[in-house]
């Protein structure tokens, strides 16, 4: 158990509920239901940390292959758009860079929807204006509204569609074990997009004989008359050249290229990749080249605290790891933050409102640092002989010099540079707070204000944990790529992570499938929105 860091539990689950995206980062990306992911896991997007897009045609070519609609990427939303596309009768090729389909979608648990039959069976009704209220107020009604009410319209239609297509459900629709705000969670059989959506969504694709091209990277738009062409790519048999009216881009975002990550401001020192370095902005950086509208600014993100001297925990088979996964020492709640100036910046249990909260008024500081001390480490995060021996051989270990231990506060402050007059003084006004039980200046819970008036003491400089992006490339309700001066490119879409408007600045993963609900239902609609582009 974690002591008073209990409570802290749901939030993993609020957090992994919202994760439905099927790009950016391996489970995170998707978990709207979907689980995060380490380091190298299978998707659609770019390559190993930097994307391989070109700008200079290539001087040969070694095939050349004509269609009407190419589709780039076969992650979760690709694989939407390319069955949606091939019952429209559109001709299509459906381009993956792995050796496989599938990406990311494979490690979601279930998506959302509004009033299915399947809902009905569970006896849940959910108002589509309170889900749209809630999400358009925790994102400061940042987002086009009409975006979400379109995702609610649709949604249940989404459901019987993927039901048509062969798609696994559990049956059960739930409010993702009591941690979201609605019951709007439909669960893939066996908890698991692998067996309940991939495989039948790719036998769908195999049965439909849509031709599909595998190991093959898009790296280059082939623009006519400001239209749409084609592309450039490399497979396993050279460069191909794919003359194509329409192209929808489905490659999962930028989540895995610390290169676009660091350009969205955020501090890649210390970054750890949890999705896969594949999902490189391959598309973003194909739709800027094109003269799209960028999005990057606005972009939401799934993104933790961690400690880069603790060894970084498997996000799937370690989550509840107390000492540096979702509830561990960078996660927050009992602990101190203060910033480069030893500045306390913000309340500590952020992550009780959204798991990724956490970082978002970290993000224009210099460096952040959790300080607290023995008594602290013992109540919430030493709780097992394992966790005590991990946390030791960090602190004798630590190559990287983030992670400190001192008899005093001024020795803290000695072995980070931070000034010690400062901590010292952010320190002391932390304790009077903790002994008053109330704190007045951020209004973090009381249970949390645990008071750091006894060595020995503790300090840890945060690095992140970045699992995926939401957007990147600004796209209108018929998933066009939009140029800056809000006109489509022609027959270019975006679709999942490379084309996600539903959040800005702020993932607000409260409500459970929407992420991976808008993987297909972008996917459809860039389908059937394309169809009428071809035939027009």
């Amino acid at each position: 158990m974690l002591g008073r860091n209990h409570d802290i539990a749901l939030s993993r689950r609020s957090f992994l509920t919202g994760m439905a995206g099927v790009g950016a980062v391996a489970a995170l990306g998707g978990l709207a239901g979907c689980a995060p992911q380490g380091s190298g896991a299978a998707d659609s997007a770019g390559t190993s940390k930097q994307s391989t897009v070109e700008t200079t045609p290539p001087e040969t070519v070694d095939a050349t292959y004509d269609t009407d609609l190419l589709v780039v990427g076969g992650g979760g939303s690709g694989l939407a758009c390319a069955v949606q596309a091939a019952l429209d009768d559109t001709s299509l090729i459906l381009v993956e860079k792995n050796n496989q389909l599938g990406g990311n979608a494979s490690f979601v648990e279930g998506m959302f929807g509004i009033g299915s039959k399947l809902a009905e069976e569970n006896g849940v009704s959910v108002v589509p204006a309170d889900v749209i209220e809630k999400e358009l107020e925790d994102g400061q009604h940042r987002q086009n509204g009409a975006l979400w009410a379109a995702l609610c319209a649709k949604s249940a239609e989404n459901i019987e569609w993927c039901l048509d297509q062969g798609v696994l459900y559990s049956g059960i629709v739930d409010d993702y074990n009591g941690t979201c705000l609605y019951p709007t969670f439909h669960w893939f059989k066996g908890n698991k997009a692998a067996i309940g959506y991939v495989e039948p969504m790719t036998k769908r694709v195999q049965d439909l004989g849509i031709e599909t091209h595998l190991e093959t990277a898009v790296n280059q738009l082939i623009m006519k008359d400001g239209k749409v062409a084609g592309a450039y790519a490399k497979g396993p048999d050279g460069v191909i050249q794919y003359n194509a009216k329409a192209v929808v881009f489905a490659t999962g975002g930028f989540g895995g290229n610390p290169e676009l990550i660091a350009q969205q401001g955020w501090d890649t020192t210390n970054l750890f990749i949890v999705g896969s370095d594949k999902a490189a902005g391959d598309a973003y950086r194909m739709a800027m080249d094109a003269g799209a509208q960028d999005f990057m600014i606005d972009t939401a993100q799934s993104i933790l605290f961690n400690i880069p001297a603790l060894p970084p925990i498997d996000f799937h088979n370690d989550a509840m790891n107390p000492i540096n996964g979702y509830f561990g020492i960078a996660h927050g709640g009992p602990v101190l933050w203060v910033n480069e100036h030893a500045d306390r910046y913000t309340r500590e249990n952020l992550t009780d409102d959204n798991l990724v909260l956490q970082c978002i008024p970290s993000k224009a500081n210099k460096a952040n640092y959790a300080v607290f001390n023995e008594a602290v480490f013992e109540e919430f995060f030493g709780t097992t002989d394992d966790a005590r021996a991990t946390f030791e051989n960090a602190l004798a270990n630590d190559k990287t010099e983030t992670l400190f231990k001192a008899d005093s506060i001024g020795g803290l402050a000695e072995a980070t540079g931070l000034d010690k007059a400062a901590l010292e003084a952010t320190v002391a006004r932390y304790n009077e707070l903790c002994a008053k039980g109330n704190d007045d200046d951020f209004g973090k819970k009381a249970e949390m204000m645990v008071g750091l008036d006894q060595g020995p003491y503790y300090i840890a400089q945060l690095g992140y944990s970045f699992f995926f992006e939401t957007g990147g490339i600004v796209t209108d309700k018929q998933r066009r790529v939009i140029k800056a001066d809000g006109e489509p490119i022609d027959g270019l879409y975006a679709i999942g992570n490379d084309g996600n408007m539903l959040y800005r600045h702020v993932y607000t993963i409260n409500i459970g499938g929407t992420a991976f609900g808008n993987q297909v239902n972008s996917g459809r609609e860039a389908a059937q929105n394309a169809g009428a582009y071809l035939k027009s």
